[in-house]
């Protein structure tokens, strides 16, 4: 399999250069902008000690609903379309082009000790004929070796697993092929081109491998366009990443894990942010992910929604574009590329 890079014309080139120079100095991989620096031990211990303020008197961390017939309804959507169903947290099923894909894949609880408070709504031995199972960085919450072997097994060791560089040798034996990019190149699977981008983000499974490798969000290139940005904080990127895949049709992106603020920021954006990245994509969808599943953060589990959709209304973005659903909950983009339609199962509401 042949990794390429992506066309990128000059001027962007000059016009955003902090952005291609994602290589590792000193065996560590960073973020080559100016950004503030990531929060410390110092700063871990400080936001754990202090009381949280974000939450009122008596609240109780409930699960979100999931539906009991979200992978038949997932189906049941136009088999001609490209079609998304969110299994929860940041994982996604995406059926593009007759290729389906995996992407960031977590069914249980995330590095073995924090519990999954919303079950994830689909389980490995539905995920077969797998084209390719996809990694965005190497965080608990977002690289769970026990998945990848499930659906390795399941798929009878014929589909392919892509990470950002430096993560092939963390994955499970099982996990092969596996294919390595950095950020800009590109390997096609059968006619759809799988891209890594950059994020503002960072890498880090234990206590020696602070940045050993790299992260980043993925786009995928077929019929439609298709955007996941993995972990990032907001950052200039997200003007690039839609000018050089001008036409994004569906952009996933987070609405949790995001207070407190002063520790999120660098690395995690709010509601607000993320429909920021949306406009600055210029992306006609937009698909929510990142909440519900865990327990991350200082905000209750289902702010994040209710936020977005207040500011949604603020900024005109109604239900045709904005798609927030409950965990194995689905969206199928209509038509040729460009898509302005969507066909939506089990929208999530704030109560």
């Amino acid at each position: 399999m042949q990794i390429q890079s992506t066309p990128i014309p000059d001027a962007l080139r000059e016009s955003f250069a902090a952005y291609f120079s994602a290589t590792a100095a000193a065996g560590q991989f960073s973020n080559p902008w100016q950004t503030s620096a990531l929060p410390g031990l110092a700063d871990v211990m400080r936001w754990k000690l202090k009381p949280n303020q974000q939450r009122p008197p008596g609240y109780k961390v409930r699960p979100v609903r999931v539906p009991p017939s979200a992978l038949n309804d997932f189906r049941a959507l136009d088999s001609a379309a490209t079609r998304l169903c969110w299994i929860g947290h940041a994982s996604f099923l995406l059926d593009m082009d007759g290729r389906r894909f995996v992407i960031d894949p977590i069914l249980g609880r995330a590095g073995g000790l924090v519990p999954r408070v919303t079950p994830a709504a689909v389980q490995p031995e539905a995920l077969t004929q797998l084209s390719a199972v996809l990694v965005t960085h190497g965080h608990h919450d977002h690289m769970d070796p026990n998945a990848l072997v499930q659906l390795a097994r399941v798929n009878g060791g014929r589909t392919t697993f892509i990470v950002p560089s430096g993560m092939a040798s963390m994955l499970p034996r099982e996990c092969r092929p596996v294919v390595e990019l950095g950020w800009w190149q590109f390997v096609e699977i059968e006619g759809v081109r799988v891209h890594l981008v950059p994020a503002q983000h960072w890498h880090r499974r234990g206590a020696f491998d602070l940045n050993k490798a790299l992260w980043g969000g993925f786009v995928l290139s077929g019929t439609h366009k298709v955007y996941h940005s993995g972990d990032t904080g907001h950052f200039k990127g997200f003007e690039l990443i839609g000018r050089v895949f001008a036409g994004i049709d569906a952009a996933c992106l987070p609405l949790g894990a995001y207070e407190p603020r002063w520790f999120m920021q660098t690395q995690h954006m709010s509601p607000e942010q993320s429909l920021d990245a949306l406009e600055a994509l210029a992306a006609t969808h937009f698909v929510g992910m990142h909440w519900g599943a865990y327990d991350l953060s200082d905000e209750p589990l289902s702010a994040g929604p209710e936020l977005a959709y207040a500011e949604a209304a603020k900024r005109g973005l109604g239900d045709d574009r904005l798609h927030v659903m409950h965990p194995g909950g689905s969206v199928a983009l209509l038509g040729a590329a460009g898509a302005t339609r969507a066909e939506v199962t089990h929208r999530y509401r704030p109560e």
